[in-house]
């Protein structure tokens, strides 16, 4: 560890634009709080001693990676006590919670930072935030791998930070030369075998990582990191997993703040530490990191503009982990039934004739916000009750932005407990959520709302068979489709001019560009059409208009206008179309124009009744 700079490395630009009334309410709240000149400085040790007593910095970090920046942010400082819970968290991830906790407790010991505060029974430290159990935890990062302790240490600080940071060694020589009482405390825990080698190598880590030096940027960066469940929202990289993060959190809440922890937690509400340089840090879990630095400290040896700007903030954001309101959104976005809303898949008459009479029997429930535990109980009891009379529920997930695991965990225990009762559970547009292993098929995710509501009528005809065997496809469309509206001789002399062709799945029946010569009428399989889209964000992709089964027509649009192909329809599966070519339809036009007058008009009315179904769903879209 080499020593710091006397200005710090120039900090990356990742900062997003942000929100100048945030900002504002920050710079009033600073130049307020700019005139108290309370407490003194640190001078036990001499080096601390130095600090310029006027310097004052304020930064807020949010988990997306917006800073907010009023004062001295820049100006080095020394980490101090502040180190102790990123210490102990590299503890519990290379030695495991077990093995830590049989060498320092997680006990609020109403004791001053270096008071020698031992379990009578155990001998342990009653936390890891007094010195007492920091410096038990850096000799067991030590004994773990003497070689390489310092620069694992430093290398797990600067990926905390989002840039690399350095020790300065004129603070950390004069640490070491005064710090007989930790030196005391030490050899009390090599007495104790909590430290089971001689301790001066585990103390001189411990001399180094508080002597680590930071700025108040850094320090709200590694806040806000805790605040993301050990994600860096600047740079991504995650050195520290949810689960050490929850348990970091905890002790800083129950003991950052040493003998003052209590009325911290009572007055503020939000997990922090301070150091003795005159640095605090706060957490508002899953919201955002504080970082003050503001060198006077109050008799408990905190930073004393440090704990006004937190409580100030507590109060003016409404921080406070304890002042919650019940739950005001509800998570179920909107509830509705088949009857309201369609898939895009176009079906035969048959088939259509059955579905119609089931759709009641298909639910939807869309969800929003996030799915913790209360939001997941409101949504799964919305489940249960469209479940009473349901036979397949659609759970759209779209815009739900996060599901806890555990939560995932408790709707899958719901998938299962459906099929257990016959109800089959359909969920969509959840990809971007993440799912424990081995979740039923129904939480398999589709990729969009339609395909789900397709898959879900699929499912309701799959359970209501026809009392008798449809038919697959027709030797002649001159029974199905727009066809059947017209006379049998005039469906025969259309049906003369028709060209029967095979796709097999996959393939590509018409593309966008091409000349639009042919009518399609689907004999048998399935043929979806899709258009190109581009999104606001750069993205381009293709969008399903529609899936049409047997006896329907498509290419229509550009047959009539003989304009070029705009979409792009694909044979879902193997499947044949009849095709009526542009020269057979002008032949019929000369040769019978009755009879071609009645196609087109057949085709219109067609048209118009999948335009007025079209206008129906787009009108719901914007109800449900």
């Amino acid at each position: 560890m080499s020593t710091a700079p006397n200005q710090p490395p120039a900090w990356p630009n990742h900062s997003r634009k942000h929100s100048t009334v945030i900002q504002g309410q920050l710079e009033a709240l600073f130049a307020e709080l700019s005139d108290c000149r309370d407490g003194a400085v640190a001078d036990y040790i001499p080096e601390l001693a130095k600090a310029n007593p006027e310097a004052f910095g304020l930064v807020l970090a949010t988990v997306d990676g917006r800073i907010y920046a009023v004062g001295d942010v820049d100006c080095p400082f020394t980490i101090q006590s502040i180190s102790k819970p990123f210490m102990y968290a590299l503890a519990l991830q290379r030695l495991s919670p077990a093995f830590m906790q049989a060498k320092v407790g997680v006990e609020p010991s109403g004791d001053a930072f270096n008071a020698i505060s031992l379990d009578p029974a155990t001998g342990i430290p009653r936390n890891p935030m007094i010195n007492a159990g920091a410096i038990a935890t850096a000799a067991q990062v030590w004994q773990h791998d003497p070689d390489q302790a310092e620069a694992l240490t430093l290398t797990f600080f600067s990926e905390l930070a989002g840039r690399r940071l350095e020790v300065d060694e004129a603070v950390y020589r004069c640490e070491r030369e005064t710090g007989h009482r930790n030196r005391a405390i030490s050899h009390l825990l090599r007495n104790a075998a909590v430290i089971e080698q001689q301790p001066d190598a585990g103390l001189d880590l411990y001399f180094r990582q508080c002597s680590i030096a930071l700025t108040c940027r850094d320090l709200a960066v590694m806040a806000a990191t805790l605040a993301c469940q050990g994600r860096n929202p600047l740079t991504q990289a995650q050195p520290l997993d949810p689960a050490t993060t929850t348990r970091v959190l905890a002790v800083m809440g129950s003991c950052g703040m040493y003998d003052f922890a209590g009325q911290w937690l009572y007055d503020v509400g939000m997990p922090a530490k301070s150091g003795v340089a005159g640095g605090v840090m706060a957490v508002v879990p899953g919201r955002l990191g504080i970082a003050v630095y503001s060198p006077r400290l109050d008799a408990y040896g905190n930073s004393v503009r440090g704990v006004a700007t937190c409580r100030r903030l507590s109060k003016v954001f409404d921080l406070h982990l304890f002042d919650r309101s019940p739950l005001h959104q509800s998570p179920v976005r909107s509830s509705y039934r088949g009857t309201e809303r369609r898939s895009r898949c176009w079906r035969c008459a048959a088939e259509t004739l059955r579905l119609e009479p089931l759709l009641q029997q298909l639910a939807v429930i869309q969800a929003q916000g996030v799915l913790d535990f209360a939001a997941l109980e409101v949504l799964l009891s919305a489940v249960e009750a469209a479940a009473a009379d349901a036979r397949v529920i659609v759970l759209d997930l779209g815009q739900v932005s996060e599901l806890p695991r555990a939560c995932a965990a408790l709707l899958a225990a719901q998938e299962a407990r459906l099929v257990d009762s016959g109800v089959v559970l359909l969920c969509c547009r959840a990809a971007h959520l993440e799912w424990p292993a081995g979740t039923g098929a129904g939480l398999q995710p589709l990729a969009s709302l339609d395909l789900a509501l397709e898959a879900a009528e699929d499912q309701l005809l799959a359970q209501s068979p026809p009392a008798a065997p449809g038919q697959g496809g027709s030797a002649l469309p001159d029974e199905t489709g727009f066809l059947a509206a017209l006379p049998q001789p005039q469906r025969q002399l259309i049906a003369a001019r028709l060209e029967l062709r095979s796709y097999e799945a996959g393939t590509v029946v018409m593309a966008p560009g091409e000349a639009s010569d042919h009518l399609f009428i689907a004999a048998s399989g399935r043929f979806t059409i899709h258009l190109p889209t581009a999104h606001s964000r750069g993205e381009s992709g293709l969008s399903r208009v529609a899936t049409f089964a047997a006896g329907m027509a498509f290419g229509d649009g550009g047959f009539l206008s003989g304009r070029p192909r705009q979409a792009e329809v694909l044979a879902e599966t193997d499947g044949q179309c009849w095709l009526l070519h542009r020269r057979d339809l002008d032949q019929l036009e000369r040769e019978n124009p009755a009879v071609a007058l009645a196609l087109l008009r057949a085709l219109a009315h067609d048209l118009a009744d999948r335009l007025t179904f079209c206008c129906q769903q787009l009108t719901l879209v914007e109800l449900l």
